[in-house]
């Protein structure tokens, strides 16, 4: 069984937890998941069945869409609700406009501290794993952008938002650093992934459908090529597919038209019946061909 499952994670665990329970309803099939989800947060999770494991990381990379509620005038430890309570700050002089002035802010590029309980790593251990053992964590920043910052509703303390934002971007950093432009302080108290790529909640199964039989996993899978169906598709002489998937780096006369200029983009190769053989990246010159970077 190969192909993807686009989950609707409940609260309350983790996104390993995920995989195992998947794990126990299709047995002997390689399982992984694209792009974690606090174990607190629900929504969108795409669950990864057999060569589906292969492509993670072309999947992990979309863009995610988030509705998030934020606590004003608390921070705790962990940047939401559930962890112990660092500083409390009125809310008296937060109104409606300063909170608008601060969605304003975040819109567009920002250098982002993530917080101490995230699956980013460091010298490969994640950090969250470092700072259960009571471990410091070194602060790692990244570059993201928030494509869009709406405020939903305001009833102070508590702000309601959604956002639009690049992959690595961290809802609970996002609250944090709000909270600090306000002067107040500020945690998530709610989370929910509505989107990550094209794939929504309304494509989304309940991973409870799953678990208690309302639904059949096979019924529930797909294809890696609805997977990929946001990478450009490039046509594969049938005379080529054995040869590339025996390793062999593709060219031009392996197409069955011009790739043309799209230097460092990444694309779906397809044989004669638009089944998804690998992916590649074009480099350096157009004529130069393609570089295989999964076979599948």
């Amino acid at each position: 069984m190969d192909g993807i499952l686009v989950l609707d994670k409940p609260a309350g665990m983790t996104s390993h937890d995920v995989v195992l329970d998947l794990r126990r309803l299709v047995g002997g099939v390689r399982i992984g998941h694209a792009g974690t989800l606090d174990p607190n947060a629900t929504g969108v999770l795409i669950g990864l069945l057999g060569k589906a494991t292969k492509i993670s990381r072309f999947l992990t990379g979309l863009d995610k869409e988030y509705l998030f509620t934020v606590e004003l005038g608390v921070e705790t430890d962990t940047l939401d609700k559930w962890g112990n309570v660092l500083r409390t700050a009125p809310t008296d002089d937060v109104d409606v406009e300063r909170i608008f002035d601060a969605a304003a802010r975040f819109r567009g590029r920002y250098q982002q501290i993530a917080p101490s309980l995230s699956a980013i790593k460091h010298q490969g251990v994640p950090l969250y794993k470092l700072a259960r053992r009571g471990l410091a964590t070194p602060l790692k920043t990244r570059v993201v952008v928030i494509k869009d910052f709406e405020v939903i509703e305001i009833a102070v303390p508590f702000v309601t938002i959604r956002t639009a934002c690049s992959s690595g971007t961290y809802v609970r950093s996002l609250a944090r650093d709000m909270g600090r432009f306000l002067g107040c302080g500020a945690t998530v108290s709610s989370i929910r992934r509505l989107r990550i790529g094209t794939f929504t909640l309304t494509d989304a199964i309940p991973l409870s459908d799953l678990v208690e039989g309302r639904r059949k996993v096979e019924d529930a899978v797909l294809s890696i090529e609805k997977a990929l169906a946001h990478l450009p598709r490039v046509a594969v002489k049938t005379s080529s597919v054995a040869g590339i998937r025996a390793g062999k780096q593709p060219s031009a006369e392996d197409f069955e038209e011009p790739v043309g200029d799209l230097r460092g983009e990444y694309f779906a190769l397809a044989d004669d019946q638009g089944s998804v053989i690998g992916i590649a990246v074009q480099s350096g010159e157009p004529e130069a061909g393609l570089r295989t970077e999964r076979i599948l």
